[in-house]
């Protein structure tokens, strides 16, 4: 199986999932999943820090902006799985949950992992504040030059990892962990997309920050009272 590319061909499937929305409970959705409404019977979806809103005629975000087809496909998914599995607590990696699917690591390595170390090598309190921008928290004592969060990727499906960064003995190394009844709250092929839009966001985020200090930084030197020449 291919990685998952969540930038191109959810078009389709989030048009055909959109219309199996117009026909679902969502009252019952919400129920099952501990999703909240309000008064017009929209679900509210906890996504990636921000608040997303289904209902039979579509999702929208709290905040007014845009959202792809990926992200839009990955909400209604678990909104009409509907599921009552809740986390088992005991935690596996995306090659063996995923079983023979997929080449052992071959996806988690080239996809999840490396784009994680190749942003935040050297950056461990970056990784912290991003990831915590995006909802997710701090999992116990790593050690020094380490990170251990957790985030849910949507309701019930928690995603614990670890960042060990380099230093003169190894390379940094980061481990993603899954529940085992992760895919029974979602698909597992939403679940790969679900953490690929996890590591992108985790990238963007953090891509934004870095130029926001940029322009800060630029605005500050400029800003700066000139001595008189001479």
């Amino acid at each position: 199986m291919t990685a998952t590319r969540v930038n191109g061909g959810h078009s389709l499937i989030y048009k055909n999932l959109l219309t199996r929305l117009e026909r679902a409970d969502i009252a019952f959705s919400a129920t099952h999943l501990d999703l909240s409404l309000n008064e017009t019977g929209e679900a509210g979806v906890p996504f990636f820090g921000r608040i997303y809103r289904v209902s039979g005629k579509g999702g929208r975000r709290t905040d007014g902006r845009g959202f792809s087809d990926a992200v839009g496909s990955v909400l209604i998914h678990s909104i009409l799985k509907a599921s009552w599995s809740r986390p088992e607590g005991t935690f596996v990696t995306f090659s063996r949950l995923a079983g023979p699917v997929f080449k052992p690591g071959s996806y988690s390595q080239s996809a999840l992992e490396s784009p994680i170390i190749k942003r935040f090598q050297d950056r461990v309190s970056n990784l912290v504040a991003v990831a915590e921008s995006v909802g997710g928290r701090r999992d116990g004592q790593a050690g020094l030059g380490a990170a251990s969060l957790i985030v849910d990727l949507l309701a019930h499906i928690p995603l614990p990892f670890i960042f060990y960064d380099r230093d003169e003995a190894f390379p940094a190394r980061t481990t993603l962990l899954f529940d085992r009844n992760a895919t029974q709250v979602v698909d597992f092929e939403v679940l790969a997309v679900l953490v690929t839009l996890f590591v992108q966001c985790l990238a963007n985020v953090s891509a934004g920050v870095a130029e926001k200090t940029r322009k800060l930084d630029l605005y500050r030197r400029d800003s700066r009272p000139r001595g008189r020449s001479p």
